[in-house]
């Protein structure tokens, strides 16, 4: 068995906006924020537009990630995701809430994975934690031979 572990970290927000920005030289907003995935109850109350444009947001980020991490097209077929967000704060946080759904979708869209279906992606385990000195996700992908 092998797996693929990816680590979203403020040092890898940091490095998306600045690749952004000199992209697009006239934007004034950061992209992406926080080292994780907007919770489910940041966005399913969004007007659709709103939604949309948060979804494409994380599209465009997580296809970024692919390629700098040089997973893209990797098409895997057959794997696992465990998925932890540590937090920066001792707060209150639903597990259920951290949904990853903008996340793998853009890892379709690369080519990372064939696709986040039933046939492919065989179980999502949610987990979160707490580290204030670095708040970040990490995402283990068990490839299954």
């Amino acid at each position: 068995m092998t797996f693929i572990k990816l680590v979203i970290d403020n040092d890898t927000i940091e490095k998306y906006n600045q690749y952004y920005f000199s992209q697009h030289p006239r934007a004034t907003k950061k992209q992406i924020d926080k080292p994780r995935h907007p919770s489910i109850n940041q966005w399913c109350i969004l007007p659709r537009m709103q939604m949309n444009a948060l979804k494409q947001k994380w599209k465009l980020f997580g296809c970024w990630l692919i390629n700098e991490l040089g997973y893209t097209n990797m098409k895997l077929d057959s794997f696992d995701i465990i998925m932890t967000v540590f937090f920066d704060t001792k707060r209150r946080h639903d597990v259920d809430n951290q949904v990853p759904k903008f996340l793998l979708d853009s890892f379709t869209e690369s080519g990372f994975i064939v696709d986040d279906d039933e046939k492919h992606l065989r179980s999502l385990t949610l987990k979160t934690g707490y580290d204030k000195n670095n708040p970040r996700t990490e995402i283990e992908v068990i490839i299954n031979d």
